[in-house]
């Protein structure tokens, strides 16, 4: 496989337009200090949706080699005025997209994609400048109503000091900053509330944003984006929920879904589930986080691994944090260049060398020498008792072309556990308990 070419340079257009959404247009809001009470308005839903995208994974992998993670990250925790981390989700290698009813007389169907990381709800709404179709139609909706400057809302979401005062539009007007040689993106809209519709259940009053122009462009026929962070308008949050999962699938088998359950649908499906605390960060409180006590390949500890290295720092800073929409998992470099040479020494050991041995951001081999391999067994270990997940191979060698890549990377200041890794695993968020529940595949 090239390392650049035409169809690869169109394919990162379109996921660094996407990956800008990391910039979120909105200051911190309050997290609410006791989830737990909520009294919700939705009780149980099950969402079928589609698998990961992998044929975007390539481009994701091959251009954020050298990305430091932590750096949009750093961006997004409230070092750019008026911005919130929001939406890794967006990126187009892993986005995980379902279809949602919105508004009344009739109900439209729009596809939007999920994103723990986001704290907001958004859709692209008619008529709008360069947006994707099908957009919501607002105006076809008897419910749609938007929210005034002069309303208690419009300051919750667009933080203290925002100069929009009186009876106009709760507008925003929001700059996406790109990567590498990517300009910068924006979004304008306003917010509004409406009936979103689960099944046959209808919540009115959803705070979403509606995007009336953009030159941000999610892949997957997505037009939404629907927030399923801690903050107050997220949409767990709006929702009253406090508990969801997700069962990420991939699109290389015939018939495979993304399955996201919601509420009371959000239990155990088999005997073989393991637990860890979800934390929390003071930089980010509204992320899910985890405590990851080690790696192990083989069944052994990795070796030259300090400390500490994945600890949550009490500034907020390091850490692992969970992604549902980001492909590739990042890991602190010490670890990153642990793994790395032990799985290389191992693979070495069967007759087979990397394709680029110096490349110490990459690991990829040949995909003809690297059929016969056996792949060393990689667990990672959480806090908690028996907090083991034990990852699939597929799941960290990514098959492409005539390579096949590792899709764990190096990062600097924190860890993000991506999708791939998670892809299989059922992932159920306990918000009220702060518990993350996880069952990984049958062996």
């Amino acid at each position: 496989m090239g390392r650049s070419s035409g169809s690869l340079a169109v394919a990162m257009t379109t996921l660094v337009a996407s990956v800008l959404i990391l910039q979120l247009l909105l200051a911190p809001t309050p997290v609410s200090s006791s989830p737990a009470v909520l009294v919700p308005l939705l009780r149980t839903a099950v969402i079928r949706a589609s698998p990961l995208l992998r044929n975007l994974v390539k481009a994701f992998l091959k251009e954020q080699a050298t990305q430091g993670v932590m750096q949009l990250i750093w961006k997004a925790a409230g070092h750019l005025k008026n911005q919130l981390l929001g939406g890794v989700g967006a990126d187009a290698a892993g986005l995980v997209v379902f279809d949602i009813s919105i508004g009344t007389s009739p109900a439209q169907v729009i596809s939007g994609v999920m994103d723990i990381t986001s704290q907001l709800v958004w859709a692209q709404c008619a008529p709008c400048d360069a947006c994707r179709t099908p957009v919501f139609r607002s105006a076809e909706s008897a419910s749609f109503s938007k929210i005034p400057c002069g309303s208690l809302t419009c300051p919750r979401v667009l933080g203290d000091g925002t100069a929009c005062a009186g009876d106009a539009d709760c507008t925003y007007n929001a700059t996406y900053y790109g990567a590498g040689n990517q300009s910068n993106a924006y979004m304008v809209g306003s917010f509004a509330t409406e009936t979103f519709t689960f099944g046959a259940t209808s919540v009115p009053g959803i705070v979403f944003g509606c995007v009336s122009s953009t030159t941000v462009q999610l892949s997957g026929g997505a037009s939404a984006l629907f927030g399923f962070g801690r903050g107050n308008i997220s949409l767990v949050s709006q929702l009253g929920l406090s508990r969801f999962s997700y069962t990420l699938a991939s699109d290389d088998a015939d018939g495979s879904e993304s399955v996201i359950r919601l509420g009371d649908a959000a239990v155990p499906q088999t005997q073989r589930s393991r637990s860890t605390p979800l934390l929390r960060s003071v930089m980010q409180p509204d992320l899910y986080y985890v405590g990851l006590s080690s790696i192990q390949v083989d069944g052994h500890d990795l070796d030259g691994i300090p400390a500490g290295t994945f600890d949550l720092q009490a500034d907020g800073s390091g850490g692992v944090l969970l992604s549902s929409t980001w492909p590739a998992t990042y890991l602190e470099e010490t670890a990153y260049t642990a793994l790395r040479r032990t799985l290389v020494s191992s693979i070495e050991t069967q007759g087979v060398t990397p394709v680029d041995a110096q490349d110490v951001h990459q690991l990829c081999y040949r995909r003809w020498s690297f059929s016969g391999v056996r792949v060393p067994a990689l667990t990672l270990v959480f806090d908690g008792v028996n907090a083991t997940m034990e990852v699939k191979p597929e799941n960290y060698f990514f098959k492409d072309g005539l390579e096949v890549c590792l899709t764990i990377l190096p990062s600097k200041g924190g860890s993000v556990l991506g999708s791939l890794l998670q892809t299989g695993t059922n992932m159920i968020f306990d918000i009220g308990g702060g518990l993350l529940t996880f069952e990984t595949p049958t062996p």
